[in-house]
């Protein structure tokens, strides 16, 4: 009987034991659980894509003869869920009084953003730009740092920073800067080769970077003087003089030469995404160009680009030494030829001891 008695007690407290181990494990396992789906909630939050718009400014008449270059961003948009518009200037009444379409530009840019504070970036791009590698996604350009404001990037062969395709986020900073940008049409200098906005530009990046009262009436006497082409390569000069080395500031961020998201070059590289400058049609890249497709390389022209990363270093090492040997009074030295595609973000070391002394005398 005592034999029995003892079995039992032994059973019993097995299975006790058992059920605090079931109860113990399941009671982890939902713990886990738990954490994994609260971890895979935050991760999911953390990749969560930017509200992001694309924007071409055009006028009825260049409507019509970028037909083809909207329709490619537009399907391009339309893939990656981006919010996308063509706006026409004339369509904005408080733009009206800004006779010059390059600056009335940004003024309708600036009050459509204001309009959608639902987005947070956008892409705002020239009529003569097209998606040439839609794989590509606009936010891979946009930094984490949360300062910035505002993407630029340098044009390859003069180093201005290009005034027709930038990344501007929809904040009260970036609107001050357009509506500074806007409003420059009316201190316009009646000069013979000002270029537009882009001109203008150079000197509303100075002050919104806050350099030196010196150093803008330095720039802009040149600027004054820029009666031809040559001489507004001397203002741009100075503009690079003026930022140095330096290509990240508090609120912008300016993409060396070679690496924005957009590049003037009409033979493309495998690793390019926007190409800008194409006026005619795009049936010299596209099979169909019409044709919206998600696997942009089945309607690519395989003779249009370039696939080999050693023959597009190539490429570029000449194009620098051709810019160097036409744009050498804005450019100063070749400095990106040595480590394209992956420059530093800034020119440091003994390049920039280089850069600033053949730019700054």
């Amino acid at each position: 009987m005592n034999t029995l008695i003892s079995v039992w007690r032994r059973v019993t407290y097995f299975l006790f034991i058992c059920l605090l181990v079931i109860i113990l494990v399941f009671v982890l396992d939902f713990e886990l659980n738990d954490k994994i789906q609260r971890n895979a909630f935050y991760k999911t939050l953390s990749k969560k894509t930017r509200n992001l718009g694309i924007i071409i400014v055009l006028d009825k008449t260049t409507q019509n003869k970028y037909k083809q270059h909207s329709e490619n961003m537009k399907c391009y948009a339309k893939q990656h869920e981006y919010t996308f518009i063509i706006l026409n200037p004339e369509s904005y009444s408080n733009c009206s009084l800004i006779k010059n379409f390059f600056f009335q530009k940004h003024c309708a840019v600036l009050n459509y953003m204001k309009s959608m504070i639902n987005i947070q970036w956008f892409a705002v791009l020239d009529g003569d730009i097209f998606a040439f590698n839609n794989s590509k996604l606009i936010e891979d350009f946009i930094p984490n740092n949360t300062n910035i404001h505002l993407i630029y990037y340098e044009r390859f062969y003069t180093g201005e920073i290009m005034a027709g395709a930038y990344l501007i986020e929809n904040h009260p900073w970036s609107h001050r800067l357009l509506y500074k940008w806007s409003q420059f049409y009316f201190q316009l200098p009646r000069i013979g080769y000002h270029n537009h906005d882009n001109g203008a530009l150079h000197m509303i990046f100075l002050e919104m970077i806050e350099k030196p009262d010196e150093i803008l009436k330095k720039c802009h006497l040149i600027y004054l003087r820029s009666s031809n082409e040559q001489n507004y390569y001397r203002y741009l000069r100075c503009f690079r003089c003026a930022i140095g080395g330096q290509r990240l500031f508090q609120h912008i961020q300016v993409l060396r030469r070679g690496h924005g998201f957009a590049r003037d070059f009409h033979i493309p590289f495998i690793n390019d995404f926007l190409l800008h400058g194409h006026k005619d049609e795009l049936n010299q890249y596209f099979h169909n160009p019409t044709k919206c497709t998600t696997n942009w390389l089945t309607n690519i022209k395989e003779n249009s680009l370039i696939s080999n990363l050693e023959i597009a270093k190539n490429m570029t090492k000449a194009k620098d030494e051709y810019a160097m040997r036409k744009y050498s009074i804005s450019l100063g030295i070749p400095d990106i030829t040595d480590c394209w595609p992956n420059c530093e973000q800034n020119i440091t070391g003994n390049k920039l001891v280089k850069y600033l002394a053949a730019l700054c005398d």
